[in-house]
């Protein structure tokens, strides 16, 4: 039974008068611990080698059974299935088999079989099959790239696109204009005309983020002076680039699109 010594929860809620201790049957002793074997040794075992020699391990393996070739076939025995079994070439598969046939034991060599209706050289090919793989002819055959001239390319890539970016790579002042005015005019190209305009939009952009970008890090540069400079250098990229894309179109023999 719980008392105050147990701890403080155990404590009566009033004070008693005198503290007793409770009449209580005393609890059975402990069992004994079990009492360690006197043969047991205290200490670690050691080991001591043997005295006398010992026998060498490869002597007591057991000898293995007579080995096999594996070069030779395998011999079968004689069994219901196969002493029934007789081998006739005038045989119908029909027929039971009810007498017993040549022991099967031992190897027997393949023998050829010749088929009397094979044909060693196989029938010519049919014409009709004939033309039908034949190569093309030449009209269909992929051609390689056409020669172009450069006046081919200048009338193609048009006046109206390569004299203003031919402005605008000399005179700073008015590049700005030539590359407002090629760009306007790439709109009369029939050749790639949606790549040429990705590449104008693409110098756009950079001449006025560039202009930009140097016009908020340096105070003292002027944002027209750099817009006209970065205009020039787009003139000269673009004047190569043009003709480029113009001449690999036609060199490719890709029709003109559509106005």
């Amino acid at each position: 039974m719980a008392s105050w010594q147990d701890g403080p929860e155990y404590a009566p809620a009033s004070r008693p008068s005198a503290f007793v201790a409770p009449v209580a049957v005393a609890l059975d002793s402990p069992e004994p611990e079990p009492a360690v074997a006197a043969d047991v040794p205290a200490a670690e075992p050691s080991f001591v080698p043997p005295e006398q020699p010992t026998p060498d391990l490869r002597a007591l393996v057991p000898s293995a059974a007579p080995g096999r070739n594996p070069n030779l076939p395998f011999e079968s025995t004689t069994t219901a299935l196969t002493s029934a079994v007789e081998v006739t070439g005038a045989r119908s598969p029909l027929e039971p088999f009810t007498t017993g046939g040549p022991s099967l034991t031992g190897y027997l060599p393949p023998q050829p079989v010749v088929q009397p209706n094979a044909q060693v050289n196989p029938a010519a090919v049919p014409m009709s099959m004939a033309q039908q793989w034949a190569p093309p002819s030449p009209a269909t055959r992929v051609q390689g790239p056409r020669p172009v001239t450069i006046g081919q390319i200048w009338q193609a890539t048009t006046g109206w696109v390569l004299v203003p970016l031919l402005i605008g790579m000399f005179v700073n002042p008015i590049a700005p204009v030539g590359l407002l005015v090629a760009a306007v005019s790439t709109a009369q190209l029939r050749y790639r005309r949606a790549t040429v305009r990705r590449g104008y939009q693409i110098a756009g952009v950079g001449v006025v983020a560039i202009s930009l970008l140097v016009a908020t890090v340096d105070d003292s540069a002027d944002f027209w002076t750099l817009v006209a400079a970065m205009s020039q250098v787009a003139c000269w990229v673009l004047a190569v680039f043009t003709p480029g894309i113009i001449g690999a179109a036609l060199r490719n023999g890709e029709p003109p699109e559509r106005a």
